[in-house]
This record gives C-alpha cells, sequence and structure tokens, in this order.
C-alpha cells in the first residue's frame, strides 16, 4: 500500500465542524457519542478533479474527495464513516490520523443506476498503519475514474495463488467392533487465507485498469465469505466425534475447498 502525496493544486484544508455534520444528516444520540468519543477533527484535505491535478474530464467520476480525520482512539467505528459518506454526493478516501500513523480506509461509492439522486455504498476496506513522512506522488493518470479505481485496489486484499487442499491422510475408517471406539481425528490443516496488502506499484507508472472493479469487489468478497465458511467447517470436523458426521462433514468440506480453488484461479 502506497500512502500518496496529494499535489497541492487539489488541496483544499478545510475544517468540517462535528455539528454541521449532525444537523445535515440527523445523526441520532448513539451517533453523536462516537463522534465525542472517537474523533478530534474533521478536515476536507483535498477535491481531486480533472482541474486539480490537470487531467482528462470524466464522464463517470467529477470528483474524489480526500477526508482527514484525527482519531482519539486507534479503532474507529465504520459507522461514522458510512454517516459521513452517504453525506457526500462524490467518492471519499479517509485518511485515519492517530499517533503520528495514517490509516486508508474507503468504501467503492458510486450513483445509483436504478435511482440518479441516491449512492451505492461497497464494503469498506483498509490499509496498515503507515508513517506519514513516507508518501510518494501520484501515479501517471488519464482520468479521476483510473485514480479512484487504483486508490480502491490498494486497499483490496491480494488473492493468494495457493490451492486450499487438504492434508493427504488416510481415508478414515470406522471402529472395529472388537476395539473400544474412540474420536476419529479429523484434518488438522489450516485453510486460513492469507490475507496480504497488494504488491506497491511503482509511483511513476501509468496505471493500468485491466479489471472491472465491480467485478474485482464482488469476487473478492465471494472469496472472503467462502474462506470464512470453510474455517468455520473445519472446525467443526475437528470437533465432530461420530464417525458418520465427521464423513457428511468433511465431503461439505472438500466441496467448499474447490469452490474456493476455482474462484481464487479465475
Amino acid at each position: 500500500m502506497i500512502l500518496y502525496q496529494y499535489p497541492q493544486s487539489a488541496a483544499v484544508d478545510r475544517p468540517i465542524p462535528k455539528n454541521k455534520l449532525y444537523e445535515q444528516g440527523a445523526a441520532n444520540s448513539k451517533l453523536k457519542q462516537k463522534f465525542i468519543d472517537e474523533v478530534a477533527k474533521i478536515t476536507w484535505a483535498y477535491k481531486l478533479s480533472a482541474g486539480s491535478l490537470n487531467i482528462q474530464t470524466d464522464t463517470l467520476f467529477q470528483e474524489v474527495q480526500i477526508f482527514s480525520i484525527v482519531a482519539r482512539t486507534a479503532d474507529i467505528d465504520l459507522s461514522i464513516l458510512k454517516y459521513i459518506d452517504k453525506l457526500i454526493p462524490t467518492p471519499v478516501i479517509f485518511e485515519i490520523i492517530h499517533n503520528d500513523r495514517v490509516k486508508v480506509i474507503a468504501a467503492y461509492k458510486r450513483v445509483s443506476q436504478a435511482d440518479k439522486s441516491k449512492i451505492v455504498l461497497n464494503k469498506y476496506y483498509s490499509s496498515a498503519w503507515l508513517a506519514d513522512d513516507q508518501r510518494k506522488p501520484l501515479p501517471l493518470i488519464l482520468n479521476l475514474t483510473d485514480l479512484y479505481t487504483h486508490l480502491i485496489e490498494q486497499l483490496l486484499p491480494s488473492i493468494p495463488n495457493v490451492a486450499v487442499t487438504d492434508q493427504p491422510t488416510e481415508t478414515p475408517k470406522p471402529p472395529s467392533q472388537h476395539i473400544k471406539p474412540k474420536a476419529i481425528e479429523g484434518n488438522t490443516a489450516s485453510t486460513t487465507m492469507s490475507i496480504v496488502a497488494k504488491a506497491e506499484l511503482n509511483p511513476t507508472a501509468t496505471i493500468n485498469i485491466a479489471v472491472d472493479i465491480e467485478a474485482k469487489l464482488k469476487r473478492v468478497q465471494q472469496i472472503e465469505n467462502l474462506t470464512k465458511q470453510v474455517e468455520q467447517l473445519q472446525k467443526k470436523v475437528n470437533k465432530e466425534p461420530q464417525f458418520n458426521r465427521k464423513v457428511e462433514l468433511n465431503m461439505r468440506l472438500h466441496k467448499l475447498k474447490n469452490e474456493l480453488n476455482q474462484l481464487m484461479n479465475k
């Protein structure tokens, strides 16, 4: 993940009073308390547009906002970011600042195709904590859609090129009638996917948008959901003492792992 230094031509540097946000979105008392407890300061830091970046005009995205939030705690509740996002019609990239470190958080946002007055928010993804003094220049870009897609893609977990397989073990056999039955040990191989940050791109390289961002988001989320199912089912297999039930669970587990491998190798 690269933390970018946005150009001065795009700087806004305008404080956003929390009470104004409360008024615009009619925040309830619970959400207001979260703002008070977790947020020290909100700043509209940059406005990325064709004019401010001197790039081609864009029909899909006209602006992308960079909001800087000085947090009182290391973990800021996503309901705060979602509340702000719903008040701002254009995409927002949040930079959370805490103890001289920065975490980038964003959800892919677009106008609803069914109702142009509404927005569609995807799932939020975040970077690790980054050093604020290690920023790099923006890459070469053609338009704002390419830049926004790149900023979102950087936050997505990478997909490991490693198949999820079963540990090679002998097929379990039912206990002999002449031997005292005991629990059969299940497959103990870990199925946890290694979710790591995407490899850093050359900051001076031109962005190449090869895959539709919404298709990529859908695939990543399908893999996350399927991985969770595999892990949960693996735990059930390991704990199940009944032979017939364990065989049944293992068959389901094998099927889920095959589905996961197919998604990962697309």
